[in-house]
């Protein structure tokens, strides 16, 4: 999957953000990151796919996954942005054959290795695992890159 696109949309994207002046550049990354690990775990909330309880409603809702989905996207690819790993240009998409429950460990785990050891790797990995559940949730490449764009391109034209 070829990202330079993604990139250069998120980047017009977040350049209309306003952000909190008052925090250094510290602060600012560690919410970033913080951020990206609340709409992660939104969006396994969403998949109900931890629940080893039963429930009479335990259909989760297609369109909401998606949005969350691409949410969670949004956030991988600025912190791509704010670490200089735009240069990325390809990742690797293969399909998954753990349950959801351990990919979203796995994702878990591979935010904590950015977050403690910074690097494009780490990077790379977390992008990958990250499109390997997508393809899990049962989105094609084009999907989530329909998706992606059209969710940018509507914020962009708020703004």
């Amino acid at each position: 999957m070829n990202l330079q696109n993604f990139f250069k949309v998120q980047d017009e994207a977040n350049k209309l953000l306003v952000m909190d002046k008052t925090l250094n550049d510290y602060k600012l990354t560690a919410r970033k990151l913080l951020s990206l690990h609340v709409k992660l775990s939104d969006l396994a909330n969403e998949t109900k796919c931890f629940r080893y309880w039963e429930e009479e409603d335990n259909s989760p809702s297609k369109d909401a996954i998606m949005t969350k989905y691409i949410d969670c996207l949004s956030h991988i690819l600025t912190i791509g942005l704010d670490k200089n790993y735009s240069d990325l240009k390809e990742v690797d998409l293969n399909p998954n054959d753990d349950c959801l429950s351990d990919q979203f460990l796995n994702l878990f785990i591979d935010l904590n290795d950015i977050i403690i050891s910074p690097s494009k790797d780490h990077y790379q990995t977390l992008f990958e695992d990250f499109m390997s559940l997508g393809i899990s949730l049962g989105y094609s490449e084009s999907i989530i890159d329909d998706k992606y764009h059209s969710k940018m391109h509507s914020f962009i034209s708020t703004k």
